[in-house]
């Protein structure tokens, strides 16, 4: 055995948890797209009635979408490394499409709370993309399913901002040098898990993308949340409209 042979194996882990509790990874019928959305998104698909649980207990308890059973939904976990370990179990049961749906803070006043945002590739400010190989400047996701959410957002003539975004694994440590630097190199939106979804996902050869709600806006003037008012509820509400659309887009094809 070499020196760099990997001796873990999620695929090996999830069979023997399914078993633990009398399922069998073999006959699980998993969905073909998945959906890792922040708590307060899941819980508005929830509301509005749009899934249904699946039974399968894999990344945590695993949603199916009534409009298209093919796709699942999962609660998110903080941070890169956090939904690392999601993306390579749902991986390891044949999820081809992984698509982070989250939380992200502004860079500048021309983004405001409530918006929604397209990612184009990430900046990394994290450890594990180093881990799975990648040691450039930036992360990206898989740009033709990028293209076929933005082309879902145009048909249905939903407001959204598309551009690179930010990935830091120290959400209290933005400082105003690092905003200037990130945003002077194109970034519009800082957030926790991107980089850690598109590493795993290149590296297992599977799509990736994420769209996110803009929950705050940092600059020169200080830290603004918008938490306190309705923006980011409503913010929320339109992007679950949005991939409910796109799933219907999805069977149609």
């Amino acid at each position: 055995m070499h020196d760099h042979q990997i001796l873990s194996d999620p695929k090996l882990l999830v069979r023997n948890e399914l078993e633990g509790m009398g399922l069998d990874l073999d006959k699980i019928q998993m969905p073909t797209r998945v959906y890792i959305a922040m708590s307060g998104i899941v819980n508005d698909f929830i509301q509005k009635e749009a899934v249904v649980d699946s039974g399968i207990p894999i990344a945590g308890k695993l949603f199916r979408f009534k409009n298209n059973p093919n796709v699942g939904l999962v609660k998110s976990n903080v941070g890169s490394p956090g939904i690392a370990v999601q993306a390579e179990d749902l991986i390891a049961c044949g999820v081809k499409e992984l698509i982070h749906l989250g939380y992200a803070g502004g860079l500048s006043a021309e983004l405001y709370p409530g918006q929604l945002f397209l990612t184009t590739g990430a900046f990394n400010e994290t450890g594990i993309a180093a881990l799975y190989g990648f040691k450039d400047e930036r992360v990206y996701p898989d740009l033709h399913l990028v293209d076929e959410l933005n082309n879902s957002l145009k048909v249905n003539a939903i407001d959204y901002k598309k551009g690179y975004h930010w990935t830091t694994d120290a959400g209290y440590l933005e400082t105003w040098g690092k905003v200037k630097r990130y945003l002077s190199q194109g970034a519009f939106c800082v957030e926790m898990e991107g980089v850690g979804l598109f590493a795993v996902a290149n590296y297992r050869q599977v799509r990736s993308a994420a769209m996110y709600v803009i929950s705050d806006v940092l600059t020169e003037n200080g830290w603004n949340l918008g938490w306190s008012g309705d923006e980011v509820d409503k913010g929320v509400s339109v992007l679950t409209e949005a991939i409910l659309q796109f799933n219907v887009s999805m069977s149609e094809k």
